[in-house]
């Protein structure tokens, strides 16, 4: 398959998690194909993607089930944190 950006023959297709939304809007489609190029780098969704997600969120009665799911929020003071951590224990142990 050829990239639709760079037209190299590079091109592979992986499956993702998307969200759209928030709160009690939220919705998480699974599977959602995704086409990333080893030549030029760039990852995009194909126009039929796109038009698949639409129907999916226009008709998401039809096609959502509901779950419980965990939320966790990355921050960047914890990543931090967690690094000195790590770094702080390496040296401790020489």
């Amino acid at each position: 398959m050829k990239c639709d950006l760079c037209n190299e023959e590079w091109v592979y297709t992986h499956l993702i998690t998307r969200s759209y939304g928030k709160g009690e809007k939220l919705l998480v489609i699974e599977n959602v194909p995704v086409m990333t190029c080893q030549h030029c780098g760039e990852s995009y969704l194909t126009a039929e993607t796109l038009h698949e997600i639409e129907r999916i969120k226009l008709h998401r009665q039809s096609f959502a089930i509901t779950r419980p799911v965990a939320v966790a929020a990355f921050t960047i003071h914890a990543a931090l944190l967690n690094r000195n951590i790590h770094s702080n224990a390496q040296q401790a142990s020489v």
